[in-house]
């Protein structure tokens, strides 16, 4: 037995229905049964379905969201949070305004925008999270911004990454719920899916060499290249697909094969190529 999995959410958990499917979370709970811990890491807040989702996989472990920002029991009981330098989340809200583009700000327990839009407003939706209006110069100052977030089209992409942010760690992912559709995600430099993981096994007691983790983008690369055995799914960008075994896709309940060989064992996983 693996005694934990650590599985991403969108495009790898979560398809284009914008739910976990009936049969993934019959997977899940054979794999509990059978011993294993299961937690999620997402770009996602601790908070509507991503929430949701963390408390039936794995309600006394320990989640990650925000990109590694924010470590937290699904109780609410925080272990780590790491904010955003003021400075760097003051020169994104310029940015933002400058082109009128949509920049999400993201507290432990709040997700804020300055207008609401279309792109905003779909997002919102899909992760069952209200987003509040508010100048977000202001929420910069006065709040501990975890995460900021462009909300972006694929053509908007290059105005928005042509700003050079000091100090922050930058990934950058879509969403099969909301295509054409880009998610850029800016934590502070060090805080990453990656380091999240590392203090959760820390806090797990269990070894990162012994530790499943499951994705499908770029994101998901500092948790991936940290694990024991690194899996992605059918869908994953091609990069990804180079570098370490898939399994099935996001929209035909891949991950429920990653758990199976959680359930086996060691020797069931497939391992990446050296190099």
């Amino acid at each position: 037995m693996i005694p934990l999995v650590v599985l991403d959410l969108d495009g790898t958990v979560i398809g284009a229905s914008g739910q976990v499917a009936s049969k993934v979370w019959e997977a899940a709970e054979h794999a509990q049964e059978a011993g294993v811990k299961i937690a999620v890491c997402t770009g996602r807040p601790g908070l509507g379905v991503a929430l949701r989702v963390a408390r039936r996989l794995g309600p006394n472990v320990p989640h990650v969201f925000q990109s590694g920002a924010h470590l937290t029991y699904p109780d609410g009981e925080t272990l780590m949070a790491s904010s955003l330098r003021e400075e760097a989340a003051l020169k994104l809200v310029q940015h933002a305004r400058a082109l009128g583009l949509v920049l999400e700000l993201y507290t432990p327990n709040n997700l804020y925008v300055e207008r609401r839009t279309a792109l905003s407003e779909a997002h919102a939706t899909i992760i069952g999270v209200g987003a509040l209006v508010r100048d977000l110069a202001e929420v910069a100052k006065t709040e501990p911004v975890i995460r900021a977030q462009w909300v972006l089209t694929l053509e908007q992409e290059p105005q928005a990454m042509a700003l050079r942010v000091p100090d922050v760690h930058v990934s950058r992912a879509p969403s099969p719920a909301q295509p054409g559709t880009l998610f850029v995600s800016f934590t502070r430099r060090g805080t990453s899916k990656g380091s999240a993981v590392a203090a959760l096994c820390k806090h797990l007691r269990v070894p990162v060499e012994k530790v499943m983790a499951v994705g499908d983008s770029a994101g998901d690369l500092p948790m991936l290249e940290l694990v024991g055995y690194p899996l992605v799914v059918a869908n994953a960008e091609p990069p990804l697909l180079e570098r370490f075994p898939s399994i099935g896709d996001v929209e035909h309940g891949g991950v429920m094969e990653a758990l199976a060989m959680a359930v086996e064992g060691p020797s069931a996983v497939p391992r990446a190529s050296v190099g």
